[in-house]
């Protein structure tokens, strides 16, 4: 009877322990979420980035229909305005945010979900995360990225890449090779040679222009480009950030720094650098390369496909193809960011009404085969398995029905690296210049060891961020189409380190030495 009475006992305990546990588990969320538990609501509402067509159209985006039909919920997405989307998105967390249940930051807003979570303007995703399963297929690594007071308060997308040692390279310099061979040329590999190059062009006048010519076309943030992808390697300074003995060393203090720029200005004072290029815009510079008058520019690989259309009605014997970073005295590289790179946040507002069924759902779409089918679909309808275990898509079913599956990504399993390269080949013109830029080039790309900085980091320098890259850009234009001396260049280092400078380098070693 004793026994009894103690195995009765001690069962009253456990169910007890069990329903406090219960309890405090869901006070816990009542708290942050400001609700209590619910029924699941299977209508949400999402505020997204502006996008190229509407993500609510069925028609134009078949994903769209997929996953409501693959989860149970149908999502209403609203875009963010074209124009100064930042501006109405902090007026929306500033209200509060309640008529949306969740919303996707892009990853270029790192600062802003950072802040939005300091100010507890967010859901705390790490209180509940244990609570379903698929959404622990997001590495780890990104998680640590977005940690935030020890928390996290975001799921976070990656930006995929196709190389397993870092995130992909994107610019570098694009040639008219049709323009080259016309006067007997081949693309460059060293400085010199790409010097002798656009002098070549000028004077040989082979598209007849005349003074309309112009060798090396690009606008004013193409300057950094060409440092981080093409010419700067050849002065050591195509890395934002560079390892020195375990120091990081901001490349605005680098002679190299000075000797770029000095490069750079002989160009422009040749008149082989575009002489418009103080107030050249994106529209003209293209208008330029695809008119005949421009040899070479600064562009990404995801731009062919576009480019391949426009000289199909205007130059259909046109070619183009890119060269490698270029060389001096050994020197030559290209920046790349390390893997943990964020493509998207996907947030829950702090007083969101439906954090539960947000939640489900999101946990829903991470599950493995509605991730996979999301984004690639269906094997032998949108894509192949090819012979190493990797995918192909089957063109143009996989344009027309996935083609823009990745805006609607909510979180991403490290799988997806896989899945993106087939999305890649979407466009055969882009994927032969993806791997030529990224496998050939290979050899030349070097990761910025400041890349991964997390949030929590990030926050703190944000502002100094933001104007050290005003006072850079503003000092390479200047020092381009004015020249530098010497001394002008360490007063600009001078100045540039007492205003944010130190701070910058101070905060970023802090975490580089401790990471």
């Amino acid at each position: 009877m004793k026994m009894a009475l103690n195995f009765k006992r001690c069962l009253t305990l456990v169910f007890l322990t069990l329903l406090l546990g219960g309890i405090f588990t869901a006070c816990g969320r009542k708290a942050q979420s400001g609700q209590a538990e619910q029924a699941l609501v299977k209508n949400l509402r999402a505020l997204v980035p502006n996008s190229a067509s509407d993500m609510n159209d069925p028609k134009a985006n078949p994903v769209y229909s997929f996953i409501n039909e693959a989860t149970g919920y149908t999502i209403t997405y609203d875009p963010l305005p074209q124009d100064q989307p930042i501006n109405k998105l902090n007026a929306v967390i500033a209200a509060g945010a309640q008529e949306y249940d969740y919303i996707q930051l892009s990853g270029s807003w790192k600062d802003r979900y950072a802040e939005y979570a300091i100010q507890g303007a967010l859901f705390d995703i790490g209180a509940v995360f244990n609570d379903y399963p698929n959404l622990k297929a997001i590495p780890q690594t990104l998680i640590d990225v977005v940690k935030v007071n020890n928390t996290f308060y975001t799921l976070p997308s990656l930006s995929p890449a196709g190389r397993t040692e870092s995130a992909n390279a994107d610019y570098f310099l694009l040639w008219r090779t049709d323009i080259l061979a016309a006067m007997g040329r081949k693309m460059p590999t060293t400085l010199d040679e790409f010097t002798n190059l656009l002098q070549a062009y000028k004077d040989l006048d082979p598209m007849k222009n005349g003074s309309a010519n112009v060798g090396l076309t690009g606008t004013i943030g193409d300057l950094n480009n060409l440092r981080t992808s093409s010419i700067g390697g050849a002065f050591g300074i195509e890395l934002n950030w560079s390892d020195q003995s375990g120091t990081l060393v901001p490349f605005q203090t680098q002679t190299g720094f000075f000797e770029f720029l000095q490069y750079l200005r002989e160009l422009y004072t040749r008149g082989l650098l575009d002489p418009e290029l103080p107030t050249n815009n994106g529209a003209a510079v293209r208008e330029k390369f695809t008119t005949n008058k421009a040899l070479v520019r600064a562009d990404g690989w995801w731009d062919i496909p576009g480019l391949v259309a426009t000289f199909k009605q205007v130059y259909p014997q046109a070619t183009m193809e890119f060269s490698q970073p270029l060389e001096r005295n050994g020197r030559a590289g290209a920046q790349a960011n390390s893997n943990n790179q964020i493509d998207l946040f996907c947030v829950i507002p702090r007083n969101a009404k439906n954090w539960q069924s947000t939640m489900d759902f999101l946990n829903k779409k991470m599950d493995p085969a509605i991730f996979k089918e999301m984004v690639i679909g269906k094997e032998g309808i949108e894509h192949t398995v090819n012979a190493q275990g990797g995918f192909d898509p089957i063109l143009p079913t996989f344009f027309d029905s996935r083609g823009n599956a990745n805006w609607y990504l909510t979180g991403t399993p490290i799988e997806y690296n896989q899945y993106w390269l087939c999305r890649a080949k979407k466009d055969p013109d882009q994927y032969k210049v993806y791997a030529q830029v990224n496998y050939d080039y290979g050899k030349f790309i070097k990761v910025n060891p400041a890349s991964d900085v997390p949030c929590t980091t990030f926050v703190s320098i944000a502002t100094a961020n933001s104007l050290s890259s005003n006072l850079t850009d503003e000092f390479m234009v200047n020092a381009v189409v004015g020249g530098v001396t010497r001394s002008q260049f360490d007063a600009f280092v001078a100045d540039w380190k007492a205003q944010c400078g130190d701070a910058l380098t101070e905060a970023y070693n802090g975490w580089y030495k401790n990471r």
